[in-house]
């Protein structure tokens, strides 16, 4: 039976090698993206997995002097998912305060003491 493709390990661990390689070269993120003609933020998506085009993989592979054969070749190779991972537990939250009591009725009114007058 033919193993899925894991497209996501795949370009993350084509990331994970061209960062491996900028930092061997000690080269920052905004100097890689200049070099291959990218802003940092891109260069930093690369590198987290993003898709990438070929021509963008050629020039990358022309910075390390290297084929981008060579650099597709370097990635680790997945052969299947990844096991899904379990639904973290769920946490209980403290129960709510007890709502207000309502409001108490207005006091009885007091009851009317009739007064023993003088005759």
């Amino acid at each position: 039976m033919a193993q899925k493709f894991n497209e996501k390990a795949y370009l993350a661990s084509i990331g994970a090698g061209i960062r491996a390689l900028r930092k061997k070269k000690k080269m920052t993120l905004e100097v890689f993206g200049d070099v291959v003609g990218l802003d940092k933020s891109n260069a930093y998506r690369i590198e987290r997995g993003r898709n990438i085009t070929l021509l963008t993989l050629e020039k990358i592979a022309q910075v390390f002097n290297m084929s981008s054969s060579k650099l597709l070749d370097s990635a680790i190779e997945v052969k299947e998912e990844p096991k899904k991972a379990k639904p973290a537990k769920k946490v209980v939250k403290p129960a709510a305060k007890p709502a207000k009591k309502a409001a108490k009725p207005a006091a009885k009114p007091a009851k009317k003491v009739a007064k023993k007058g003088k005759k």
